[in-house]
């Protein structure tokens, strides 16, 4: 959406941002300032404790934009005789043939032969059909939502600085702002997991070709 951020954190940073707090033991403790506004009321502040911390895997772009469905792959799927005259083959053909160019108008620097289609939402799908299997990569770490800067609203904060976890002394029902001196304190932060590795980045067009017409291995 804008260099730094992606759709949906700078659609509603906010909503991102205590979504993410959930991931931490002491969720107050990593929410952001909410600014005031006359017309808005306030957000209700996050309970002491909860029964327990939310479980939350992303699926950034760092990963999803590496699983594509090229133009020629799809074309060659549905151009096969045991998907002549499939009314699925015909409907996704018509709207896919847009959505295709319209890609290719938006990134002409891209080979239109290796060129296709981010597969942004069917990967984390693709996870929930094969959770289980061990191929599966996941990186847990204090990630944060910027909600009020200019340039920098709803891009995701990651203290990377290669410092060690510290177990904190200062009082937990201290505001600091920016979490000053805090974000690595084992008390404090979000526990946020996010993909690094899939079952192939290779296979999954076809996987989901297959899932989506049958017909066979492509």
């Amino acid at each position: 959406m804008t260099p730094g951020a992606e759709f949906n954190t700078y659609a509603d940073s906010i909503a991102s941002a205590r979504i993410f707090a959930l991931t931490s033991p002491n969720p107050r403790l990593t929410m952001p300032p909410t600014l005031p506004s006359p017309k808005k009321p306030q957000l209700p502040p996050y309970p002491a404790s909860l029964s327990r911390p939310l479980t939350l895997k992303l699926f950034p772009l760092d990963i999803t934009e590496s699983h594509l469905l090229p133009k020629s792959l799809f074309e060659a799927y549905i151009g096969r005789e045991s998907m002549t005259g499939s009314p699925l083959a015909q409907w996704t053909h018509l709207f896919l043939s847009a959505t295709f160019s319209k890609n290719a108008t938006l990134n002409p620097q891209h080979d239109p032969q290796t060129a296709g289609l981010q597969l942004h939402d069917p990967l984390p799908v693709w996870y929930a059909l094969s959770a289980a299997h061990p191929a599966w990569r996941f990186q847990y770490e204090d990630v944060r939502v910027e909600t009020s800067g200019q340039w920098t609203r709803g891009c995701c904060i990651v203290d990377r600085r290669g410092r060690g976890v510290t177990e904190g002394t200062a009082a937990l029902d201290e505001e600091v702002v920016g979490d000053a001196g805090g974000w690595r304190d084992s008390r404090k932060g979000n526990r946020v997991g996010w993909c690094r590795e899939s079952l192939g980045v290779e296979m999954f067009a076809g996987v989901l070709l297959e899932r989506v017409f049958g017909g066979g291995e492509v």
